[in-house]
């Protein structure tokens, strides 16, 4: 991209000086930038589980706009910027995107921009696919996990970051309360942190959760995320794999941070034996499951019971029903 147009006309993007201001332009369009942070601390981690900054998108129509070839770049004069794959913006739909400093722009993946946002001010525009600005806006100086955001018709800074969701004070409430979203079919359904006799299909003797499927229809498990810790909720994040109704999968707390060859999945963290918490979120990272045990001996598991509560047994049944 050799020129790109602006408020002010054609400017050559690789002489022209740095600006600390644009021209704010709102969207008509119907897709607007509509939640920034600057200062990711603990607000939203990626499938990598690192937190990089992060820009919202809203599709604020009734209908379904294609937004293939649109782009966000920070300020006027940079060359580099993210563009979106072929992509359909469903009516009120939310997207996502890290500004992590590398490029990845494939479906099926998260989004990360080539550049990322300063906390003490920056810009970001929104352009479609003829280079046209759709959207400027001015981003204010931002303190650690604080976002600027879109609500009730203009922009405010506030701590009530709420990506992926509505900019409310029920979302961000939602969003960071460890009470369960309640009519979830998702159960954290058993957890092994001392293990000692089961072995992963590599061989190796690691802690385990098992996630089971309790509904009716499949679910695709990418975006949904394990922690250890509430103040991480994205600590670990599923790829793309589908859970059927009854079916359960496990989870391997490794610390490995992989998916295996063999299909298996490694989290980045371990269990403590003597106490602790496991979490299951959904992408939006709401909690919908949450379980705390104590001093489990080895090669025992804490299982969930038929009726919805925890027991300590020394018959662990990974993957199969307790």
């Amino acid at each position: 991209m050799q020129f790109v147009i602006y408020p002010a006309g054609f400017f050559p993007s690789d002489t022209a000086k740095a600006v600390t201001t644009v021209a704010e332009i709102s969207s008509s369009r119907g897709v607007r930038i509509n939640e920034v942070m600057t200062s990711n601390k603990t607000a939203l981690g990626d499938s990598e589980g690192s937190y990089p900054d992060w820009i919202e998108l809203i599709n604020t129509t009734g209908s379904t706009i294609d937004i293939t070839g649109w782009s966000l770049l920070d300020k006027a004069t940079r060359t580099s910027y993210f563009t979106f794959p072929e992509y359909q913006l469903d009516a009120g739909e939310i997207v996502l995107v890290f500004a992590s400093g590398h490029l990845e722009n494939e479906n099926g993946s998260d989004f990360h921009a080539p550049f990322r946002l300063s906390s003490a001010g920056d810009t970001l525009m929104l352009s479609d696919a003829h280079n046209t600005v759709v959207e400027s806006i001015n981003i204010p100086a931002l303190g650690g996990d604080q976002s600027y955001a879109h609500m009730d018709g203009g922009w405010t800074i506030t701590s009530e970051y709420t990506p992926g969701l509505e900019n409310t004070l029920l979302s961000y409430a939602a969003l960071t309360s460890t009470q369960p979203v309640s009519g979830s079919p998702l159960k954290i359904s058993e957890v092994m942190a001392d293990n000692a006799s089961f072995k992963a299909p590599d061989g190796g003797l690691y802690d385990w959760i098992e996630i089971s499927n309790t509904g009716s229809a499949a679910v695709d498990l990418k975006g949904y995320a394990l922690s250890d810790t509430p103040d991480k909720p994205a600590q670990w994040k599923f790829p793309s794999v589908q859970l059927n109704p009854g079916q359960s999968i496990v989870v391997y707390a490794s610390g490995l941070n992989q998916q295996s060859e063999d299909g298996s999945l490694h989290t980045g963290f371990g269990l403590r034996a003597e106490g602790e918490s496991v979490l299951l979120y959904n992408p939006q990272g709401q909690v919908l499951d949450f379980i705390e045990f104590d001093n489990l001996k080895t090669d025992c598991s804490f299982a969930r019971q038929a009726d919805g509560s925890y027991a300590s047994t020394g018959s662990p049944t990974p993957g199969q029903a307790n």
